[in-house]
Parts: C-alpha cells; sequence; structure tokens
C-alpha cells in the first residue's frame, strides 16, 4: 500500500481506522470491548463521520453504544492511545462533526425530530456542549477567528438566513434569503453564498464580519459552489431545474473580477478540487444508477477515467452534500496523487462495501479493506486569515 498521507475509514462494523504507510490499525482509544458468551469479542460502541483535527494528532468520531445510550462525540489521538467523550447529543441523531480552523472547537450537527441542531463542544471535554442554532435546512463552514457562518431556516413557516456567529455569541444577519441547499463557502477575503437578492437568485460574496455584501453573479437553478484551493477562483456549476438533476455548467468565477472560465458542460452529482488547482475529480451517475462514474478532469475540460463503483450508503450521503462535507473529510489526498473511495465494484454490487485507494494518474486502484466511509486529513494552503498563500494562474 502506498499512502502519501494518512487517511481514516469506519470498517465493516463501524469501528475507527487509520491507514498509513505502515499499514492499518484500529483506533480503539479505550472503547471497551464486550465479551460474547461464545468467547468472541465483540465492540460495545459503532462510529460515523470520523473527522480529522487539524493539526492531524486527534480524530473526533460520533460515537453510538449499542445497548441504546445516547449518541456521543468521541475525541481520540491518532495512536488510539488515549480519548474522552465530549460532547452528548442525547436522544438526537448524529448528522456530522467540524472542527474548527484553530482545533480549539468542535462542530456538531444533529437532528431533533424535525429540526437540526448545531452545538459546538470542547475537544478536550472540559467544557459544557453550547446549543448555537436550531431549524432546517441547517449548513455551515467555519470562519478565520473560530467564527460561524450559518445558512439557517428558522421558525414556522421556515425563515431562512445567513448568520455569522462570533465566538463571544454576537450574531450578525447577511442580506438575503439563502435556498435550496447551498453550504457557505470560505474565499480569500469572506465568505461567499447563494442567496435570492432583490428578486434575483445571486452569488453573494462578503466579508467576513458581514458589512460589506457584493453580487458577483446572476444564476438561475440549484446552484454548487467549492472555493479553490489557492488564488480568487470559485468552482461553480449549476443543476438547471434544482430537482435532482445533475450539475452542469462547471466553470471558473473569478471573485475579483467576476470573469468566468468554462470547464466543462458534462454532468455531475459531485465535485472536488485537486489541491494543486489544476483540475477536479468529478462523480457521476451511470446509465445503472446506483454505479458512480469517477473520473479527473483538467481545466480544459480532459476526462480520465478511475473507476466504477456502488457507493456505501454513507458515500452516498456524502455526494449528496458535498459542498458541507468535503472541506473537512477530503477524498484526495494533499498530493492529488490518490483518491479515496467506499463502496462495491459495478460488477460486484451486492458485495461489502470496500475502501479503494485510486490513483489518479488513471492506474489500477488498490483495495484497503472493508470500510464503509474514508477521507483523508483536511489540507488547506490558506493562512490562518483565511487568504491563500500561493496564488494560481488559471489558463
Amino acid at each position: 500500500m502506498t499512502l502519501d498521507s494518512p487517511l481514516v475509514f469506519v470498517d465493516g462494523n463501524r469501528q475507527v481506522m487509520v491507514a498509513d504507510s505502515k499499514g492499518v490499525h484500529p483506533q480503539l482509544g479505550g472503547s471497551d470491548l464486550l465479551w460474547a458468551t461464545w468467547g468472541q469479542r465483540q465492540p460495545a460502541f459503532v462510529h460515523s463521520w470520523s473527522a480529522w483535527g487539524p493539526d492531524q494528532r486527534r480524530i473526533a468520531s460520533f460515537r453510538i453504544a449499542k445497548t441504546g445510550q445516547d449518541s456521543r462525540v468521541w475525541v481520540t489521538d491518532v495512536a488510539g492511545v488515549s480519548g474522552a467523550e465530549v460532547g452528548s447529543m442525547g436522544s438526537r441523531v448524529p448528522i456530522y462533526l467540524q472542527w474548527s480552523p484553530s482545533g480549539q472547537r468542535l462542530a456538531v450537527l444533529s437532528q431533533d425530530d424535525q429540526e437540526l441542531v448545531l452545538a459546538e463542544a470542547d475537544p478536550t471535554g472540559r467544557m459544557a456542549d453550547r446549543e448555537l442554532l436550531r431549524g432546517s435546512p441547517l449548513f455551515f463552514t467555519w470562519l478565520p477567528g473560530d467564527r460561524l457562518a450559518a445558512f439557517v431556516g428558522e421558525g414556522v413557516p421556515t425563515h431562512p438566513r445567513m448568520a455569522i456567529l462570533s465566538p463571544d455569541g454576537q450574531r450578525r444577519d447577511l442580506p438575503g434569503a439563502p435556498g435550496n441547499f447551498c453550504a457557505p463557502v470560505v474565499i480569500d477575503g469572506g465568505l461567499a453564498y447563494v442567496a435570492h437578492h432583490h428578486n434575483q437568485v445571486v452569488i453573494l460574496a462578503s466579508t467576513p464580519d458581514g458589512h460589506h455584501v457584493r453580487e458577483l453573479e446572476l444564476v438561475d437553478g440549484l446552484v454548487a459552489l467549492l472555493a479553490a484551493p489557492h488564488g480568487p477562483w470559485l468552482a461553480r456549476a449549476i443543476s438547471p431545474d434544482g430537482t435532482g438533476a445533475p450539475y452542469r455548467q462547471l466553470d471558473l468565477l473569478n471573485l475579483q473580477t467576476a470573469e468566468i472560465q468554462p470547464v466543462t458542460d458534462a454532468p455531475s452529482i459531485a465535485f472536488f478540487w485537486l489541491p494543486q488547482g489544476n483540475g477536479f475529480v468529478i462523480a457521476n451517475r451511470v446509465s445503472d444508477q446506483a454505479v458512480v462514474h469517477w473520473s479527473r478532469v483538467d481545466l480544459q475540460g480532459h476526462a480520465t477515467p478511475l473507476i466504477d463503483l456502488v457507493p456505501s450508503r454513507d458515500s452516498r450521503v456524502y455526494l449528496r452534500f458535498f459542498e458541507q462535507y468535503s472541506p473537512s473529510h477530503p477524498v484526495v489526498d494533499p498530493t492529488g496523487r490518490n483518491l479515496v473511495l467506499c463502496g462495491s465494484p459495478a460488477d460486484e454490487p451486492d458485495a461489502p462495501s470496500r475502501v479503494w485507494l485510486v490513483p489518479l494518474d488513471g492506474g489500477p486502484p488498490e483495495e484497503i479493506g472493508e470500510g464503509l466511509f474514508a477521507s483523508f486529513a483536511p489540507h488547506s494552503p490558506r493562512s490562518p486569515d483565511g487568504r491563500s498563500r500561493d496564488p494560481v494562474v488559471v489558463a
């Protein structure tokens, strides 16, 4: 196994594993194994949405006891030697975890009946959980300074707003009413989001404090946005009818000039920047709707086929909301050499889901083991103030 960067995955028993150049290692972290009557060891807990800390020394996961006790957040060191429960959701259903850039806070998204709940937990477990927002839909991202930007629908009828939350509890609502499913995106100098503004659907850019907002592009349909790893570029794709049809019109939008540079009009259900900013990994359904075709596409639209897989259930959720999940759970390694995916081969759709390491040069994929979801540690060339260090020229 050739790994340039370690990855974390949840295996077939929903136990947390780390894979690196030395092999695969279980993350016990005090998980307490129960002994069944026939003498086999059985895990007492199952896990989901394992997330690397920004220092790559800690991993946070949702932990659910098989005895039916409350769902909790578990943080362990990468070696799996020490760990602690740092947050409790009671009877709420765990959805998603995201570390703050500083590593000092954890955003915890869960579901309480018909509402989503966004809370923050202290990764050290010293401070009690604090509920921040409640509503539906609810998408968010961390901003520099451990602030949160969240698109939340509050009240009945739902009144969607884009809000910036400061660590001291202050809140500022930004102009426009966000619509559909679009997570806010950290960009050079602030935040980008899609909203109904002045009776039009517009991509907006805001300063980090929310005091200055400008229009970037008028759009029509369901919009997906991802910030480039370098430079003043935003990847933008549009699903014309917004009813689940694939995205088209994957273009680059210049945040400084609003210039649009086409990349490809090929359909996709999700797309991911390469870490060098020189292209994308694209996922799209094939004729069999259960199978997803993965390819690498350069900035001129030239495609290299990679693999066809039936994604695991966790992976299907990830693809459905890729703009929310991909910044914290990247499936492309920091070198841009490998892609990690979980699923069954297209010709064995009923086989157990496996973890696949897929070379981005088009080489043969390598099977790591049985698994349901995997990701590399987050990689961002942006400095602590949110600005990119090394802008690239997009040709």
